[in-house]
């Protein structure tokens, strides 16, 4: 590991309490509102800059001269023996991480499944879906909606999508879960050892299923990646396509997942927008909209300005990189009055949720569209949803947000 400097300064330890506490990275709202009012642009301890307002966020995410830098990103976890690692040596060929032209080239292979009139034609195959897995729920009683809802739908849409066998998605809610910890602030060696076995079980996974569909194409989008070519009549290489696809897997899943949980347990703690909601259906695109604003599934975004950048009179030296809180920005009372009320009626909602520019979160429709169903649906089905616990358990982390368990009283009369 290398060596990072201590945080100084009271904008450093409000950085070291969310990168280093637990407790802090389950519940950030308040100390993005300290970090805002202290230092809302600020070159922290571990050498990035911190950006915490919303103008400046959604700024950065669309300037031209920013892009995205995976070896900068890894260095600045503090893992000097990187390259030993499988969690992030696969990070390398990430569409996530790329930019133009292999941006432009890969985002161009896939884009045309996640069109607006592409998704749209899911939604028969998502209510299905969703009432399969509330069928059996139908007389109530206790359940982790985590468990019965939020994770099993949005890994059975990119399941279907991609052509992943049906008997093998239980095992991605371990695997997606565990690779993704080498992406938190300084990771532990006990969360590098479980990344890196997850990111071996998965390479080892997609070679195999992506040999089999090479050999014997189907009608799924692993089986069209496998074979589509790009205006020069380039196809993907075995690494960038296996890259491709964990890549859709995971992203496909982990933020919806948190969308319906985080947004649950939003609406529970605020019963008079839940029964707002109940009663009138139109409500809920905007109703998803706040929620996503209001404690959204990742809490952060990395960015490298490649030139000079001004951020509101402070200049970024190019080459530097930017830590981007969305959560923060979600929250700044500049752009949104009372922040911290949840609002399913709040006017001109425009989280940075699934951040900006090229970039923009290519899935961000379909997460949508779930999310929009699964609370229908839920609504529907149970005149009443109360929490079953007074302390609900947030995950440790602070960039992919989300609860551990999420257990709630299902009542069907």
């Amino acid at each position: 590991m290398t060596t990072v400097a201590p945080p100084v300064g009271p904008a450093d330890r409000l950085m070291a309490s969310l990168f280093r506490d637990p407790l802090v990275a389950g519940e950030p709202y308040p100390v993005y509102h300290r970090l805002r009012e202290t230092a809302p642009v600020h070159r922290s301890f571990t050498g990035h800059w911190v950006l915490s307002r919303y103008a400046d966020a959604e700024r950065v995410l669309r300037a031209p001269g920013v892009g995205k830098d995976v070896r900068a990103f890894i260095r600045g976890q503090g893992v000097a023996d990187w390259e030993e690692h499988p969690c992030f040596t696969r990070m390398l060929d990430h569409l996530i991480w790329a930019n133009p032209p292999v941006h432009t080239r890969h985002r161009g292979l896939v884009s045309k499944v996640f069109t607006p009139r592409a998704v749209s034609g899911w939604e028969p195959a998502i209510e299905e879906r969703v009432g399969e897995l509330l069928a059996p729920l139908r007389d109530g009683g206790e359940v982790d909606l985590l468990e019965v809802l939020a994770f099993p739908l949005p890994v059975a849409v990119i399941g279907s999508l991609l052509g992943v066998p049906r008997s093998d998605w239980p095992m991605f809610h371990r695997l997606i879960r565990q690779v993704v910890l080498c992406v938190e602030p300084a990771p532990s060696a006990e969360q590098l050892a479980l990344a890196d076995q997850a990111a071996v079980e998965l390479n080892g996974y997609f070679d195999e299923l992506i040999a089999e569909r090479r050999a014997r194409p189907v009608d799924d989008l692993i089986s069209q990646l496998a074979t589509a070519r790009d205006d020069n009549g380039d196809q993907l290489t075995p690494p960038e396509l296996n890259s491709m696809v964990q890549f859709l897997f995971g992203a496909g899943f982990e933020t919806t997942t948190n969308l319906i949980g985080n947004g649950m347990l939003a609406l529970l703690r605020a019963p008079g927008q839940l029964e707002m909601l109940r009663s009138d259906e139109s409500l809920l695109p905007g109703a998803v909209e706040e929620l996503l604003r209001y404690d959204c599934s990742v809490q952060l975004t990395m960015r490298t300005a490649f030139e000079d950048l001004d951020v509101a009179g402070t200049t970024i030296p190019a080459g530097e990189s930017m830590v981007v809180l969305l959560g923060a920005a979600n929250r700044d009372p500049e752009r949104f009055p009372d922040p911290d009320r949840l609002d399913i009626t709040r006017p001109k909602v425009k989280p940075l949720s699934f951040g900006g520019g090229i970039h923009f979160c290519l899935g961000a429709g379909l997460a949508r569209l779930e999310g929009r169903i699964a609370f229908r649906e839920l609504l529907r089905a149970f005149p009443r949803i109360e929490l079953a616990t007074d302390r609900p358990q947030w995950r440790a982390n602070l960039t992919m947000h989300g609860l551990e368990r999420l257990p709630v009283r299902l009542l069907s009369k």
